[in-house]
């Protein structure tokens, strides 16, 4: 199994037949904020490293303020700080997967069922939301039994940064429902290092979780393998809604700009469906 786990996740490619905007975009701004953590992380670091130890830590800090314009005076007061410092890069972070889930959304309205929305029941998390509507369209991806615990843990650690006891209880709760055997056996890249419990979080634990975000795309996107009917996605897909069409817009160019968004290259018979479909939508609106 473990072969099997760690083909999925490092051949994606061969899993997909297309390409998602939503995971691109994903990609692309986890990749920006992971670099500004680690960053963050990297100057914390190096920071503490220079102090010489001749003085006093807290008036180390204090020197260094000034000379940089910063108002902090002294240490820092938070106990376990560094705990606390990777709970604020899991806000980002969490708030990537929330809106990865946003603009997957509008890819299956724009790929499937146009009329697709989230669950809008009160309790659910924002995961919960989309996999429930996706599952009552036959959209059902293979996650491994381990991988969303994982998420609703760092979910509920996220919202645990204001140390409310009844929170912490509930994550410590949702960390034991991790398989962690299961996970070690499927991804031994992580094994020992995290994740960890919600009082000793490190920077392993904010690897690991950008990690299962993107893992968690990546098994969406695979869902989809096979699901889309290319020939009717001129009733589907916004960018063929001839009302928005600009003056002189050109359909086999648009056609072709469009499918390139999801690394499909059309067939005849797609392209010409396509064209058959905003042929009629034209001429419904010469009727009306």
């Amino acid at each position: 199994m473990a072969d099997s786990m760690r083909k999925t996740f490092y051949d994606f490619k061969a899993n997909v037949d297309l390409e998602l905007p939503s995971r691109v975009r994903l990609n692309h701004r986890l990749g920006e904020y992971d670099t500004l953590a680690e960053y963050t992380y990297l100057t914390i670091k190096d920071f503490e490293a220079n102090w010489d130890g001749l003085g006093t830590h807290e008036d180390y800090v204090s020197s260094k303020a000034i000379i940089h314009d910063v108002k902090i005076r002294g240490g820092v007061t938070l106990p376990n700080y560094e705990t606390a410092l990777i709970k604020s890069f899991l806000v980002n972070s969490h708030a990537m997967l929330e809106d990865f889930v946003d603009k997957y959304k509008m890819d299956i309205r724009n790929l499937i069922d146009r009329n697709f929305c989230l669950d809008s029941s009160d309790g659910l998390s924002k995961i919960e939301k989309l996999l429930s509507p996706l599952a009552r369209i036959n959209i059902t991806p293979a996650f491994p039994i381990w991988l969303l615990p994982v998420l609703k843990y760092y979910r509920l650690v996220r919202n645990s940064v204001a140390h409310n006891e009844k929170e912490m209880i509930s994550c410590k709760n949702a960390y034991n429902t991790i398989d962690l055997q299961k996970l070690n056996n499927d991804y031994p890249t992580f094994s020992g290092k995290a994740p960890n419990v919600p009082e000793n979080l490190n920077m392993e634990d904010f690897y690991f979780y950008s990690a299962c975000i993107k893992h968690f795309a990546n098994y969406l996107t695979m869902a989809l393998k096979g699901k889309v009917d290319w020939r009717n996605l001129g009733n589907i897909n916004e960018s063929f809604d001839v009302s928005t069409f600009k003056k002189g817009t050109q359909p086999i160019l648009l056609i072709n700009k469009v499918l390139s968004k999801y690394n499909h290259r059309a067939s005849e018979e797609e392209r010409r469906q396509i064209l058959a479909d905003i042929k009629k939508q034209r001429e419904l609106l010469k009727s009306e």
